[in-house]
């Protein structure tokens, strides 16, 4: 678990350190006090980089050079340290028990995050990237040697594009060799995921809402799985060539969600969306715990943000009092009757300041 976090320099939060229950801790207060900050600050402590902006500079305190995010973990009778410093021209330096690590990556494994923010929706609307990504965030904790794969093939990808961008690649087969080695490993990890996912999906989802029965996740790998990647691209290459980008692959894979066979975006409410997003995270959460022995921390941002009282509810059920959260929202009564009576510490922000309640 998260014992506390100390942050200093991330928007109007400075100077601030908060203990962090075993189970939920909630955060209440108005429109701009601090309380998605404070998200933001732990996102930065285990991701790397904010979930609101690409950009160093905004999230860093005016008239500050950087910001700083520190926590103690907790796991199985072991404390560790970790923390991170974001300066304003980007860069980055990230520690564990006082060490430099190499890679936020390293950071990262330290501590899964799973995030419910208000703006989510783009996961079920948006491009494919953001569905991309929720597969590559899960099987980044839970599959051995995913990163590796990862990076070599988007760094093959990376470099045939620029390859076929100039024209200097008539005769790229090298590079071909490797996107369909890392490739159709890439693709075998993600299926697998997809799978198990959809079925978590399936089992959250009418938990939260009848609405949501029959619910569907099929997973399209980025090419037709009738013939290899080696032959997809070696039937692409020439109009590769001509348009200058690889067209098939894993960097085109995509998720379809679905209800009755169609698609989710068309068929549900703006409400029911938000509870299939949710549904879509804590299947995300409840599939990285029962595969690598270890439970997220959940991130939930506004939780009374277009759900009533009884889907609200229906939310904190299924996170369980076992599971450590970080709830926000405008006003107390809120926090307090979704999560039913169970134990939840109770913080006011205000203009910055984090005060127990």
């Amino acid at each position: 678990m998260l014992e506390y976090v100390e942050v200093e320099g991330v928007r109007n939060l400075s100077g601030v350190k908060v203990p962090l229950s075993a189970g939920a801790t909630a955060l209440f207060g108005a429109n701009g006090s601090g309380k998605t900050s404070f998200l933001e600050a732990i996102y930065l402590l285990g991701v790397g980089r904010s979930f609101r902006t690409h950009q160093s500079r905004p999230m860093i305190q005016h008239g500050a050079e950087f910001c700083r995010v520190v926590g103690r973990l907790s796991e199985q009778g072991r404390s560790l340290t970790m923390g991170i410093e974001k300066y304003r021209d980007g860069g980055a330096k990230a520690r564990l028990e006082g060490e430099p690590v190499p890679s936020l990556s390293d950071l990262a494994q330290q501590l899964p995050l799973i995030l419910v923010e208000t703006d989510g929706l783009g996961l079920l609307t948006g491009p494919p990237e953001g569905r991309r990504r929720l597969l590559d965030g899960t099987l980044f904790h839970v599959e051995q040697g995913f990163l590796a794969v990862w990076r070599r093939y988007a760094q093959a990808i990376r470099q045939r594009n620029a390859g076929l961008r100039r024209g200097i690649l008539d005769g790229d087969s090298a590079w071909r060799e490797e996107l369909a080695q890392t490739g159709e490993q890439l693709t075998a990890v993600r299926a697998a995921v997809a799978t198990q996912l959809g079925e978590k999906l399936c089992e959250i989802a009418p938990q939260l809402s009848d609405d949501l029965r029959g619910v569907e996740l099929a997973f399209r790998p980025g090419w037709d799985r009738r013939e290899t990647l080696a032959a997809a691209l070696d039937k692409s290459a020439q109009t590769d060539k001509i348009q200058g980008f690889t067209r098939v692959g894993p960097h085109r894979a995509d998720i379809k969600l679905t209800r009755d066979g169609v698609l989710v975006s068309e068929v549900l409410s703006r409400g029911q969306m938000k509870l299939m997003f949710v549904a879509i995270k804590l299947a995300q959460g409840q599939l990285i715990e029962a595969l690598s022995h270890r439970a997220p921390f959940y991130l939930i941002d506004d939780l009374p943000a277009e759900l009533d009282q009884a889907h609200r509810a229906a939310v904190c059920t299924e996170l369980g009092a076992q599971r450590q959260v970080l709830l926000t929202a405008v006003d107390r009564g809120s926090l307090e009757a979704a999560w039913g009576g169970h134990p939840l510490e109770l913080f006011h922000v205000e203009q910055g300041v984090i005060s127990r309640c």
